[in-house]
């Protein structure tokens, strides 16, 4: 009898094995890797989740979880078993006394965002893209415009409910079964299935106000960094790197375009009211080359503030290429020479309907164990984020894995969400003095590698 009658049975959810329903997980946000599974559940309960992996394991089959389908090396794909975790998205509990909440981890944040608002609260840190799930950044890390001061997502987690690649439900936390606490936060879903999650919350207030900054020279931008970061005058930083076309130069044996490149800033702060003439002094001492802009709005106005790009995305087609994106955290005494290298050697045509971001943070802003970073007071995340047509993935692919090699010379760790082309070796490299840990992990937690096999290589 085929597997997937038998599947049905094991579960009060849907199992969906038509065409269509297989078809739409068949591909991920990087749109590279194309996989279409047997058979796609959407379990109704955290035991359905259980009962799927048990029947993996009785069955010698493998399962991908895939939440907003936003990763761009396969992770949430399989040939097998996708289970497609956005079916739990309830919220289950708030508790403004205790700075907490709790929900199901499919949920996606702009949910969670839009549910907490009427009360004042708000997770401390968001992604810049709220359709994504809780239980897929998690997994991740999950990095925001608050990151800098808050650290990850996973750092503000109090208690996980996960589903071990055996089938056993455990919570944790770091009062209780910490080792699979810190193997799951940041695990990229390789020791067990996230299914509920208990969240901290702060309070804020209702307005904010953002400074549009643009700097011209990149030493000069971190300098202003380490100052704003130091005294905490701003509740949110977010920067790029820009290019300005500058035309065609000789570069070996043909003429490549190139461009001088300048360094936008946003400086946001939480505010009490609406104010169309700020009088406070928060640019005081900041060596910026034009103050551009300011604006003011409702604070959940600037959690989902990038909505409006992901639309132009969309309509000019960029939603729907390839996105390889090169993402690593970099020490800071390396990030200018890094950064200049890599920006000397970009055409600005490369990156096509992307761009590129900086996250600046402080080195002991995050404590999980699994997000790997480098020592240093101060870090810098620096992420190449293209989006381009099928027919140049190559040659893109190429020029980042070139970055990828290059980060990790100058000290750096790559932030796992984007493409990741490593071997068993350079993952090894990259868990460094934890990856027996990572083995250990694997083997206690998930021994027959039945949850998202293939993304990390363990020999």
């Amino acid at each position: 009898m085929n597997w997937t009658a038998d599947l049905v049975r094991e579960v009060s959810g849907q199992v969906l094995v038509d065409d269509a329903s297989r078809e739409a997980v068949s591909i991920d946000f990087g749109r590279i890797i194309v996989k279409k599974p047997a058979a796609v559940v959407r379990p109704a309960s955290t035991r359905d989740v259980a009962n799927v992996i048990k029947f993996a394991v009785r069955n010698g089959l493998s399962v991908s979880t895939r939440g907003g389908g936003h990763s761009q090396t396969g992770q949430s794909l399989s040939d097998q078993i996708v289970l497609d975790m956005s079916s739990l998205n309830g919220i289950e509990q708030a508790n403004p006394a205790k700075g907490s909440v709790t929900c199901q981890a499919g949920l996606k944040w702009r949910d969670l965002v839009n549910h907490l608002a009427p009360q004042r609260l708000s997770p401390p840190v968001l992604t810049n893209n709220l359709d994504v799930t809780i239980g897929g950044t998690l997994s991740t890390g999950g990095l925001g415009v608050a990151s800098w001061r808050y650290g990850t997502q996973a750092d503000n987690c109090l208690e996980l409910e996960v589903v071990t690649g055996e089938g056993e439900t455990v919570r944790c936390s770091a009062q209780q079964n910490q080792d699979l606490f810190d193997s799951v936060r940041a695990g990229m879903g390789q020791f067990g299935v996230i299914t509920r999650a208990t969240l901290k919350v702060r309070s804020h207030l209702p307005w904010f106000r953002s400074y549009y900054l643009l700097y011209d020279d990149m030493q000069v931008l971190l300098e202003d960094l380490r100052i704003v970061m130091g005294d905490e005058r701003f509740d949110f930083l977010e920067s790029w790197c820009t290019p300005c076309p500058q035309g065609l130069k000789q570069v070996g044996d043909a003429r490549q375009a190139f461009a001088e490149w300048f360094f936008p800033l946003h400086a946001t702060i939480e505010i009490d009211g609406k104010a169309s003439l700020p009088s406070d002094n928060k640019l005081a001492g900041l060596k910026f080359y034009r103050h551009v802009h300011s604006e003011e709005g409702e604070i959940v106005d600037f959690y989902s503030r990038l909505d409006a790009l992901f639309a132009i995305w969309r309509r000019a087609g960029f939603w729907e290429y390839a996105h390889p994106w090169m993402e690593c955290v970099l020490p800071w005494q390396t990030t200018p020479l890094y950064i200049g290298q890599v920006l000397k050697s970009l055409p600005p045509q490369a990156l096509v309907g992307g761009h590129i971001l900086l996250w600046p943070g402080r080195g002991n802003a995050s404590s999980v164990p699994l997000f790997m970073r480098p020592s240093s007071d101060h870090l810098m995340g620096f992420g190449i984020l293209p989006a381009v047509p099928h027919r140049f993935v190559e040659e893109v692919l190429s020029r980042l894995n070139l970055a990828s090699q290059a980060a990790t010379m100058m000290g750096g760790k790559r932030y796992l969400s984007g493409w990741i082309a490593f071997d068993a070796a350079q993952w090894k490299a990259h868990y460094g003095d934890r990856w027996e840990t990572v083995l250990h992990s694997k083997k206690k937690f998930d021994p027959k590698g039945v949850i998202n096999p293939g993304f990390v290589k363990y020999e």
